[in-house]
């Protein structure tokens, strides 16, 4: 036994004098040098030795008569779906394989006013159930560039929890480009998080002021836990006293993993809404997606994702750009409560071929628990059979609960006051019977819905008037569960 207890002995010995020696001559890669290795690895796996998909980030401008039309790049950057159903606006870009914005292709920078660049705009409305196609006959298209004095309201909030300490040069370096490139009329707040919020410099214009009040308290604030939902909160706070013709963004550089804050993802996105603020997300590494990607799409801002010192640079320097550099282009929608996706195409002289960019928004907003969902499901008189005008917004009903697999939905009727109490409670019983009915025909699991009748108990408007009794003949979809 005492044999065999040194010869383990020795064995465990040589074990960790091999480890020492490796360890020390072969530091721990952390951060961006763990990540840029891993993100090298995962390149190689997927594309062995061909050349893999380069992101471009917006880093210059070019006229369009300056750039090889061969090398163009067409996108949709995000939405503006906030005056639905009057107007959308979709922020396009246009740029080249070397990250020149491509400028001069519509009013009223264009130069050669004989050549219709933006072609067409069309949308696919649903998103999994009998999707259909609307072109957009009317559309207009704006460039907009240096020489637009907008004046942008802009928090920029950083991570300091200890998954992030790590990156801090890239942070540091990158912040400072941001904040230089700012133009007169901009005010640019920086803040940083752990538990909580820390705002190292408010709303300022003045970029040699942010840079020195920045630089004197950047190292401070580290902790070991992470409120990403109330930092985001707090960021989109400071922007609520901004006149309310600024365009306001918040930017969030973050790993997104919260493990402190109070506020949830949906209060988050109500709360921007409210007060009209684009996020910018920006992930690093390993994140947690999924709430940064539904946080940018849900506000009308952006996702990022930064696995590099580099491109986490180049990625401050986009957004930037971007909110600089860009053709919006305006429509009035096609009517459809649900998820819109929009496309547009461009063509320019000396390409065979044409450009197709797109994006999406959802008229549904950012569905809560609780909340009450009015459609106008209209009826025969004095019957309980739907009438086929109201068949589409079944089918928007249907895409809504295909898109969201969690969502559940209390149906309840109600009638007005015509007719005795009795009879109105049997008619909004049946009546809320047949829209079960339909979605459940049209493939809705039936456990994913119930349904109740309110007669007249519980009207919404005065019952004195056509107009009023009108809007109490409704059906309502209570949210019961997302």
């Amino acid at each position: 036994m005492k044999k065999y207890g040194y010869s383990l002995n020795l064995l465990l010995s040589v074990i960790l004098v091999i480890l020492l020696a490796v360890s020390c001559s072969a530091p721990r890669k952390t951060g961006f040098e763990l990540q840029k290795e891993i993100y090298e690895q995962e390149m190689k796996l997927t594309y062995g030795d061909s050349i893999p998909p380069q992101e471009v980030y917006l880093s210059d401008t070019k006229p369009i008569d300056s750039v090889d039309v061969n090398k163009l790049i067409f996108d949709i950057f995000r939405v503006e779906p906030e005056d639905y159903p009057k107007e959308v606006r979709l922020f396009s870009r246009v740029y080249d394989s070397l990250g020149n914005f491509v400028t001069h292709m519509a009013d009223p920078y264009k130069k050669d006013k004989n050549v219709n660049y933006f072609t067409s705009v069309r949308e696919e409305l649903g998103k999994n159930y009998n999707i259909r196609k609307e072109a957009i006959k009317d559309f207009t298209v704006r460039e907009f560039g240096a020489d637009d004095s907008i004046a942008y309201d802009i928090v920029l909030s950083v991570d300091y929890s200890g998954s992030m300490e790590a990156i801090l040069s890239a942070i540091f370096e990158g912040t400072e480009i941001f904040v230089s490139m700012k133009f007169p009329q901009d005010k640019i707040a920086l803040g940083t998080f752990n538990r909580t919020l820390d705002v190292k410099v408010p709303l300022m214009k003045d970029t040699a002021d942010i840079l020195r009040l920045y630089r004197m308290k950047r190292n401070d604030g580290f902790g070991l836990f992470s409120g990403v939902f109330d930092a985001v909160y707090g960021s989109i706070d400071i922007l609520k006293d901004s006149p309310k013709d600024n365009p306001k963004v918040v930017v969030i550089l973050s790993d997104g993993d919260d493990n402190y804050s109070r506020k949830n993802l949906d209060s988050v996105i109500r709360r921007a809404n409210l007060l009209n603020v684009h996020v910018f997300c920006v992930a690093f590494g390993y994140s947690k997606d999924e709430s940064l990607k539904l946080l940018s799409q849900y506000t009308g801002g952006k996702y990022y994702k930064a696995h590099t010192k580099e491109q986490l640079v180049a990625i401050f320097k986009d957004i930037y750009m971007s909110l600089r550099y860009f053709y919006r282009i305006s429509y009035k929608p096609p009517t459809y409560w649900g998820y819109h996706h929009a496309f547009a195409a461009i063509n320019v002289p000396g390409r065979s071929d044409s450009l197709i960019a797109d994006g999406f928004y959802d008229t549904t907003g950012w569905l809560s628990l609780s909340d009450t969902v009015v459609r106008p499901i209209v009826f025969d008189f004095d019957s309980a059979r739907i009438k086929e005008e109201s068949y589409v917004i079944l089918d928007e009903l249907v895409d809504l609960m295909m898109t969201w697999p969690g969502l559940k939905f209390d149906i309840q009727g109600h009638t007005d006051n015509v007719g005795t109490k009795e009879y109105n409670q049997e008619l909004s019983d049946r009546r809320a019977k047949a829209v079960y009915d339909a979605l459940i025909d049209r493939g809705v699991d039936e456990r994913r819905l119930r349904y109740r009748g309110f007669g007249f108990s519980k009207p919404v408007a005065t019952n004195e008037t056509p107009e009023g009794r009108s809007k109490n003949r409704r059906t309502e979809f209570i949210i019961i569960a997302k």
